[in-house]
């Protein structure tokens, strides 16, 4: 596929060299201006897709890189367009890597994860950086009050309930995991609190507390977001296969996960005190 994509590049003028990542399936073309044109979400998609398929889904996501390349910078829109446009998302907290772009104004969401702005364009999305914030039409407190409610508004595909207590959440849209910044929108109320999981962009799965069988609910929740995961990469990479716990806007993570990829619940105080209020 890499050899696919680089031929679809030099039919759009671009002449591409191939860089590697400690990942086999994480590769980029950069073209000789250093331009990076990461393929791993692209190659993601094409598990399980016959050769004409993959070629498809590949010369799509090309379609989307370049389209990106001549989208105007946030700097660039109108406070009414960023009031539509803009939305929260989840995304893997952490240093960054040199010379690529810094997200230090985000907020935390929690261990190893923030909210950051993104605008949605209508074939790519523009992450909003630390480069744009001084430029931009709206504050920050205003893009993510009108970020957060588009983000709620994002359209859901699908809701399961594979075994009772489990609800997941999937859909096309690049949003479907960053719902849980604001849950009670995706999900409803749920007084005591939620147990849930990010396998990737495109889901959520939770358990919301209701009593004391949630914690044999828990189980559940840990074993279909590990057979997710084993399904071959994810389009957009794992964002989290922890267990993660909210209740009043407050996230933390309740599980560790050993050298054998064991997983264990960590009832830490906050968890304690719902478990222990559903049983009264």
């Amino acid at each position: 596929m890499t050899s696919t994509a680089r031929r679809i590049f030099a039919e759009h003028g671009i002449e591409t060299t191939i860089e590697h990542a400690a990942q086999p399936e994480d590769v980029s073309l950069v073209g000789a201006d250093g331009q990076r044109y990461p393929l791993f979400n692209a190659f993601a998609k094409t598990h399980g897709a016959t050769a004409d398929q993959a070629a498809r889904i590949v010369a799509e996501h090309i379609d989307n890189l370049l389209d990106m390349r001549s989208a105007p910078s946030p700097t660039e829109l109108t406070a009414d367009q960023l009031r539509r446009q803009v939305r929260t998302r989840i995304l893997p907290g952490g240093e960054g890597v040199p010379n690529e772009p810094t997200f230090h104004y985000a907020r935390p969401f929690t261990e190893g994860l923030i909210v950051a702005l993104c605008v949605d364009f209508p074939t790519t999305v523009s992450y909003i950086n630390d480069a744009h914030v001084g430029g931009l039409a709206l504050s920050l407190d205003e893009l993510y009050a009108f970020g957060q409610l588009n983000t709620d508004r994002e359209p859901v595909d699908e809701r399961l309930r594979p075994v009772p207590g489990i609800e997941v959440v999937v859909g096309e849209s690049l949003f479907i995991a960053s719902k849980a910044a604001n849950l009670p929108a995706v999900l409803g109320a749920a007084p005591l609190g939620t147990l849930f999981t990010l396998p990737h962009r495109h889901m959520l799965i939770a358990a919301p507390i209701t009593g004391p069988e949630t914690l044999a609910v828990v189980e559940h929740l840990v074993g279909l977001t590990r057979h997710v995961l084993s399904d071959g990469p994810p389009p957009g990479g794992v964002l989290s296969a922890d267990v993660l716990f909210s209740r009043n806007r407050e996230v933390s993570r309740v599980s560790a996960t050993d050298e054998l990829g064991d997983v264990s619940i960590i009832v830490d105080d906050r968890l304690q005190e719902a478990l222990e209020e559903a049983l009264d």
